[in-house]
């Protein structure tokens, strides 16, 4: 008696594979479950591709580097205030000791008494504060996201250099080894990273926590040719861990003027990059991202060449632009507007009137959404207010 033939669909083994191995077809894996609102529309396309959705990669760990006075802290509170929106839990791990609650309410309109902050003295205590707190969150709600950030990793001595505070003036060798122990060794801090990273990578998505690492720029000695930067903690270890990395360079002091001779400094103007992309692609960046110290950030700053690049607008020839027509409401003929590539921000209106520009339902989704930022809008636009090059007025 002849066999009957059997077939199966690949979809049928695929399946099957999945159900005896416990795996998943690539197809059904979202790679990042969601993402968390930085504040600025253009800094959350660069981070993942989205705009009013969108922000840095939750459940995963995102580096920001860069100089001094770089408004990398203020980019850290401004994530920790998108925590918030969502319900979660911010904390602030503030190596630096230099965490002003009430400059972080103002400049990211942080609830500061729903902001945990710690002080730990070392990398190795920085990391366990983190595995020790998200326990004990954890151990009372399972769910809403926890978002910590580190600030920064570049200051953090490891465990064996503070003993060495230790030492007395006049110390031998003996004093040494009793009371540090062993002597430094190349690459000591990037080993301690590396471990640690190893061992908190898988607890982020299983425990929906987010790490956002601030660090600085370094200069490598005796370096002649290409670029001296490097970043100052982590080794490569965290370039290696992180889903996206951020690099941020001032570009211009935002002042008022108070009569012609005397302004006040009200902010920073920024540029900024993603130099790491696992949740979009990398190496998009913008310039003149606003951040006002007592008004916050202005969100719609950066992003008129960042709808250009997402091909949202169009140019039409020096200063004129387009709404592309799948971005138009039902019904809306061709939309006009002027802009200035220099200044790179967009009119509220627009955002208004075409919704669909930065991913929204409807202009009540947008105001809602720029209501919290109101303020730095207005200080923006306000005929006192103006901006210098940071490298004319001779500064480093």
């Amino acid at each position: 008696m002849a066999k009957k033939k059997i077939t199966v669909s690949e979809e049928d083994i695929f399946s099957l594979l999945a159900g005896d191995t416990g795996g998943d077809v690539l197809g059904h894996q979202d790679p990042v479950r969601y993402f968390i609102d930085t504040g600025s529309l253009a800094l959350n396309y660069i981070c993942s591709g989205r705009f009013i959705d969108g922000g840095i990669p939750g459940a995963r760990i995102t580096e920001i580097f860069g100089p001094e006075s770089s408004s990398k802290s203020l980019v850290g509170t401004n994530v920790l205030y998108g925590c918030q929106k969502l319900g979660g839990y911010a904390i602030i791990l503030d190596t630096e000791n230099t965490m002003n609650g009430e400059f972080a309410a103002k400049a990211s309109h942080l609830d500061i008494n729903r902001v945990l902050v710690y002080n730990p003295q070392t990398l190795e205590a920085a990391f366990r504060k983190i595995h020790t707190v998200v326990s004990a969150i954890r151990a009372k709600d399972k769910e809403s996201p926890i978002v910590i950030v580190y600030d920064s990793i570049t200051v953090s001595p490891c465990e064996r250099e503070l003993r060495e505070i230790g030492l007395p003036e006049d110390y031998s060798d003996a004093d040494f080894k009793r009371i540090v122990g062993a002597k430094e060794q190349p690459g000591e801090r990037a080993k301690i990273c590396s471990k640690e990273l190893r061992k908190i990578t898988p607890m982020l998505d299983s425990q929906n926590v987010t790490l956002l690492f601030i660090n600085q720029i370094r200069n490598k000695i005796g370096v002649m040719f290409g670029n001296p930067d490097t970043t100052g903690g982590g080794g490569r270890a965290l370039p290696f861990y992180a889903t996206c990395r951020l690099a941020t360079a001032s570009a211009k002091r935002i002042v008022e003027k108070i009569t012609a001779k005397v302004d006040v400094p009200i902010g920073v103007n920024i540029n900024i990059s993603n130099k790491k992309n696992k949740a979009f692609k990398p190496y998009v960046a913008t310039k003149g991202l606003q951040l006002f110290f007592d008004k916050g950030i202005n969100p719609l700053t950066g992003l008129l060449t960042i709808l250009l690049q997402a091909k949202r607008i169009t140019a039409k020839g020096s200063g004129n632009f387009t709404v592309n027509d799948l971005y138009l409401p039902e019904g809306t003929g061709e939309y006009k507007f002027k802009g200035s590539l220099d200044r790179n921000d967009i009119p509220m209106k627009i955002l208004l009137d075409c919704p669909a520009l930065i991913g929204a339902k409807s202009c009540d989704e947008v105001s809602d959404y720029l209501t919290a930022f109101s303020d730095a809008i207005q200080q923006s636009s306000a005929e006192t207010v103006e901006e210098n090059d940071i490298e004319a007025e001779g500064d480093d």
